[in-house]
């Protein structure tokens, strides 16, 4: 059963048509030839014959005249009569018929060669309704062929048109309900694709929606799968302790300190998740102003602090003098540079050196944090920024790999990105892409 649509477009476009070639009809009818076609017709016959007819009497009188009217077709003799008149009628006028309104009958007093007076009348109306068209009753006055032609016509093209318009828009609503069903996988525009119009326009957004849902939806899943698997274990020893504390009372003491030891674990694991859920939310960012550089300095400072027990050099290189103005949420941005910096000084070694480069490039501020570590596989250097995913080094230490993904998401929350390679000589090189504010 088709939509309302597609009966609104059908019937308007009919209509429309109809419509329009009613008013074509009576433009034609008004502003054409005016004349009727039989009236042209008995003017010139009836001018001919009146003039043969009085050029006859005036010169043979009345058997030329019959010799005449002899050779004349059946039809015609009928329409003229002529009588012995000895005086003109009153108010005679020129016999000949001009363009416009046809009189019905003409008269007309002729004197003869023989001295006779004669009238001669014609029946114009008989001659008229002789030549006259049949004509038929007409729907809004339109010749029935037209209408046949332009009401079947104008039925189908409005019938293609409206099936063109709402097919595309039928598919959309089958796409809107089986994607409101769970149906991630349903894609529109490789079936509209040659169209080459709004609507397909309009399947490539859904489509482009609908991979978006798809990867988020995922990318949800995968999470909740992620932080299932690392709560289990923590939790698992959790139990274990309990379990050891309740048979052996003499070794409680060891099974408090792995409780709290897991108790802080879990406790950190939820305050990194509580971060990420809070980065991606674009609108946390906040509205505030501050100073890149001074931010970046206090991380520096910071990890300075840390870095005195592994023997590591951190170097900051900055232009002071510069302007470094971000609008954004401070707090998130110094947590999300710090993960990094923290980062290159967990995989480096005594006597290596992490460097930390402000620098500004067109309308971004750039962070380029550099190591001397063993850097990242090129073929994992793509997923070190999502969550849960660990470098297998004797140096990733204990953490649960939800550092780089809150830096990537507090980046794109503020507009930036964050983007990770090998440097040319060895070692990782993040660099962090801040869009600068304008005045």
């Amino acid at each position: 059963m088709r939509g309302r649509l597609f009966w609104k477009i059908l019937l308007g476009y009919w209509l429309i048509f109809i419509i329009m070639m009613q008013v074509l009809w009576i433009s034609f009818a008004v502003y054409g030839n005016r004349e009727p076609p039989e009236n042209a017709l008995a003017r010139r016959l009836v001018n001919m014959q009146i003039t043969s007819a009085v050029s006859m009497l005036q010169s043979g009188g009345m058997p030329a005249l019959n010799a005449m009217i002899a050779d004349w077709p059946v039809e015609d003799r009928r329409f003229l009569h002529v009588t012995p008149a000895s005086q003109p009628p009153v108010g005679q006028t020129s016999p000949l018929v001009e363009s416009g309104r046809m009189p019905k009958k003409i008269v007309e007093w002729v004197r003869g060669a023989d001295r006779q007076g004669y009238l001669l009348s014609y029946d114009v109306e008989s001659l008229r309704a002789q030549y006259r068209m049949n004509r038929r009753w007409h729907l809004f006055h339109i010749p029935e062929p037209m209408l046949w032609i332009g009401g079947v016509g104008g039925l189908l093209f409005s019938a293609l048109l409206a099936w063109n318009l709402t097919r595309p828009m039928r598919q959309l609503r089958g796409g809107f309900d089986r994607l409101a069903q769970g149906d991630l996988a349903i894609r529109l525009f490789p079936s509209m694709r040659r169209r080459h119009d709004e609507l397909s326009e309009v399947a490539r957004d859904f489509d482009l929606m609908a991979e978006r849902l798809e990867v988020l939806v995922s990318a949800r899943e995968e999470l909740l799968h992620d932080v299932s698997h690392e709560l289990r274990s923590p939790l698992a020893r959790l139990q274990l302790a309990i379990g050891l504390a309740r048979q052996n009372p003499d070794n409680v003491e060891n099974s408090l300190q792995r409780i709290e030891h897991e108790t802080g674990r879990l406790d950190k694991m939820i305050g990194e998740l509580l971060a990420l859920s809070r980065a991606e939310n674009g609108n946390q960012t906040g509205e505030e102003y501050f100073d890149l550089y001074g931010l970046v300095a206090a991380v520096v400072n910071d990890a300075r602090y840390e870095a005195q027990v592994p023997g590591v050099e951190i170097v900051l290189q900055a232009d002071a003098e510069q302007e470094y103005t971000v609008k954004g949420n401070a707090e998130l941005m110094r947590r999300a540079l710090d993960n990094v910096v923290r980062n290159a000084l967990r995989f480096s070694g005594s006597g290596q050196r992490v460097t930390v480069a402000l620098k500004r490039a067109e309308q971004q501020f750039h962070i380029v944090v550099s190591d001397q570590g063993p850097g990242v596989e090129e073929s994992k250097l793509s997923s070190i920024f999502d969550p849960f995913v660990r470098v297998n080094s004797p140096k990733s230490g204990k953490g649960y790999g939800l550092g780089l993904a809150i830096t990537r998401k507090v980046l794109l929350a503020h507009g930036g990105q964050a983007e990770a390679r090998n440097g040319e000589r060895g070692g990782l090189v993040i660099t962090l892409k801040v869009p600068g504010w304008q005045a």
